[in-house]
């Protein structure tokens, strides 16, 4: 028995529902590729033929920039830690270096230390610098390296060198040398109030228990009051009165401070 119009029509409706599937967009190879094959032909007009050598040029630099920074990205996962531990070898050096250079007594321990201090900061300018595309040539190798490795190792010694003298990154160098956060806007740790300094953020149970006491105090009609936790204090520790307005509460506000001096 053939089906009825009605049926035919079920089944147009049920076909037209489904999803249709999003058109594939082609690489960027398939691109080039189909360019390439287009141009080779014969019979194109010359202003076709130059807008798609235009186009291909484009697509060929995106292509390259794309491929770049996939190297880039690949090496920069696979040298991370051995940058990382020569980083943190160079800086512990240049730390000790300045220190000595701090604490020296003379010209002669002077120059010295000042002499190791500004080959570390070298080290240290390779390190930064290193481009994240080649693989990494490090400067404590466990055995010697090749003498082309040691050749390129020059001249991106140099290179950084050179870089630094032109760029002259002196907060960021510095940061990634010390690591100490300090900067010239930023105010250091010494400067900033003892009680700042000691001052923490409360925990989850410690808002929790919190939480309860004040809705304990506000069902007995207490009125609640709230001071920071500092980091000597236990958790267990109840709510102690903050300062009012007053110029009593400000003098016991002052000792408090006076007393974390």
């Amino acid at each position: 028995m053939a089906p009825t119009a009605g049926t035919r029509l079920r089944f147009k409706n049920a076909r037209s529902k489904k999803p249709q599937q999003a058109k594939k967009v082609p690489s960027l190879k398939n691109r080039i590729r189909g360019l390439e094959r287009f141009l080779s032909r014969g019979g194109v007009a010359d202003a076709t033929r130059r807008a798609k050598k235009a186009e291909l040029e484009q697509l060929k630099e995106e292509h390259d920039k794309k491929e770049k920074t996939a190297l880039e990205r690949k090496n920069a996962e696979k040298y991370k830690r051995p940058r990382f531990f020569e980083r943190v070898k160079v800086m512990r050096k240049l730390r000790q270096a300045k220190n000595r250079l701090d604490q020296a007594t003379d010209d002669a321990e002077r120059a010295e230390h000042e002499k190791k201090f500004k080959t570390y900061c070298k080290e240290m300018m390779y390190i930064y610098y290193y481009p994240k595309a080649e693989p990494y040539i490090s400067l404590f190798p466990s055995t010697p390296h090749s003498e082309e490795d040691q050749k390129r190792q020059k001249e991106l010694r140099a290179e950084a060198i050179s870089r630094f003298e032109k760029e002259q990154p002196t907060e960021e160098f510095h940061q990634f040398c010390f690591n100490d956060g300090k900067s010239k806007d930023s105010t250091s740790a010494s400067e900033r109030p003892a009680v700042e300094l000691l001052l923490k953020k409360p925990s989850k149970e410690q808002t929790k228990k919190q939480k309860k006491a004040r809705s304990k105090r506000d069902k007995s009609g207490e009125k609640t009051k709230h001071t920071p936790a500092l980091v000597d204090q236990d958790d267990e520790m109840p709510d102690a009165p903050n300062a009012t307005s007053d110029k009593d509460d400000e003098d016991e506000e002052q000792e408090e401070d006076d007393f974390f001096l």
